[in-house]
């Protein structure tokens, strides 16, 4: 197997790490990986962000969760820091690395784990945060709705502001389904590139 590498760089703080793969070990400046000692990998993305008139305030990212039988974790992902708030989408040498990666792991040890979606708790906070303000926001509607019924002041005006408060639940509704899709499952072959 020719030696595959991977380049990233996390942060402002970090340097440029570099991950490479040989016959046996997946190997990183500060230490290595055998194949044989990996015991999950996981594959997910985390969604970006926008916001209407700002445009896009978060770049989505793909991930690459390794979790070694001492515990210990690595994380690669697909979006490398260039400067302040300007990221490059390392997509195109992310997949065929982990691609790779997964392959080698799967020969060395056929007991490990492969998973698709994001870690439990991380979904969950994903999924809670955007469901709590989609649920705030129809608690204010129909108690509004409510009230001004009761008063008997439920005018056209009025009205169309609840219209136009109902519609801003599309871009949370909307944004819960993505999540929705990204929950844990079983690793397929195909899930790879349908990860963003």
């Amino acid at each position: 197997m020719p030696n595959l590498t991977y380049q990233v760089r996390r942060s402002l703080a970090a340097s440029t790490e570099e991950y490479s793969l040989t016959g046996t070990a997946l190997l990183w400046p500060d230490g290595s990986a055998p194949f044989a000692q990996i015991k999950t990998v996981r594959i997910y993305s985390v969604p970006g962000m926008w916001i209407f008139g700002a445009g896009k305030v978060a770049f989505g990212s793909r991930r690459c969760a390794i979790t070694l039988d001492s515990g210990a974790a690595i994380e690669l992902t697909s979006q490398h820091y260039l400067s302040f708030g300007n990221f490059e989408d390392r997509s195109p040498a992310f997949y065929p690395f982990v691609s790779a990666l997964i392959a080698c792991v799967r020969t060395a040890n056929p007991a490990a784990q492969f998973v698709s979606g994001m870690p439990p708790m991380l979904w969950w906070f994903w999924f809670l945060t955007p469901g709590l303000l989609v649920f705030v926001i129809i608690v204010c509607i129909v108690l509004g709705l409510i009230g001004l019924t009761l008063e008997h002041k439920n005018s056209l005006g009025t009205s169309l502001l609840f219209l136009v408060l109902a519609s801003l639940l599309i871009g949370p509704f909307t944004f819960l389904r993505a999540i929705w899709r990204r929950r844990s499952r079983d690793l397929n072959p195909g899930d790879l590139s349908k990860t963003v």
